[in-house]
């Protein structure tokens, strides 16, 4: 008789917690509070029941879930998965992609939930530190380092605030720069070489975009940030 397949290893409760808040947020931001627990079970591939064995009850599981995502655990998660043999401007790419959706959705969030504390204690937490999502990004781009003019963690600080200020619809006046315009601005900058300077321009000033070769020009540093 064939030997039954091994049933995956249980999650523990923290585990099982992170894994029903990520599979939460989308849902928030879609429903808002109008999410109905069968709706949260369904996404998290669990039973109504495993929601309140973690979670005392739907608006800790919200509460919870929001924290979670504006505290960055989940963006370290995310970044850590990126494979480690991506090329460098595969990296930044898909970092510059992380970072954005994060932001649209926390922003999603705070106007759909009007997120407020639910007691005194959870009112005192600290700010949401970036810290732990610039050391992730700067693991991310340390193999990268010979190809970076800049330090790793200074290029990760660049990705991180530029990102985030391109992306901040009060700052771009809902003008939000593509991630794959953002990616080539990192990674090559808008200025032209020494050579490509030098060359002959039309009559009309214009250059043709092909004709030039881009160097890398870091961004202005933007005010940090708790995306």
């Amino acid at each position: 008789m064939a030997e039954r397949a091994r049933r995956a290893k249980p999650l523990s409760r923290d585990e099982r917690r992170a894994s029903i808040m990520d599979a939460a947020i989308p849902l928030l931001v879609q429903y808002g509070r109008d999410v109905t627990s069968k709706q949260l079970a369904e996404a998290a591939g669990v039973a109504e029941g495993t929601l309140y064995s973690v979670f005392a009850d739907k608006d800790e599981l919200v509460h919870d879930s929001i924290h979670r995502h504006i505290e960055a655990t989940s963006m370290v998660d995310a970044i850590r998965e990126i494979p480690a043999s991506s090329e460098l401007d595969d990296v930044i790419r898909t970092i510059v992609e992380l970072t954005q959706h994060r932001t649209e959705q926390i922003f999603a969030l705070v106007a759909i939930l009007g997120f407020h504390e639910r007691t005194p204690d959870q009112a005192k937490r600290r700010p949401p530190d970036n810290e732990p999502v610039i050391q992730a990004i700067t693991d991310m781009l340390l193999p990268h380092r010979d190809q970076l003019t800049v330090s790793p963690r200074r290029a990760a600080q660049f990705i991180r605030y530029a990102t985030f200020s391109m992306t901040h619809p009060m700052i771009t006046n809902g003008d939000i720069v593509p991630a794959e315009e953002i990616s080539a601005l990192l990674l090559h900058g808008f200025s032209v070489t020494a050579d490509a300077a030098t060359t002959t321009a039309p009559a009309d000033g214009r250059r043709d975009a092909a004709s030039v070769s881009p160097t890398f020009t870091a961004p202005p540093t933007a005010a940090p940030t708790t995306a």
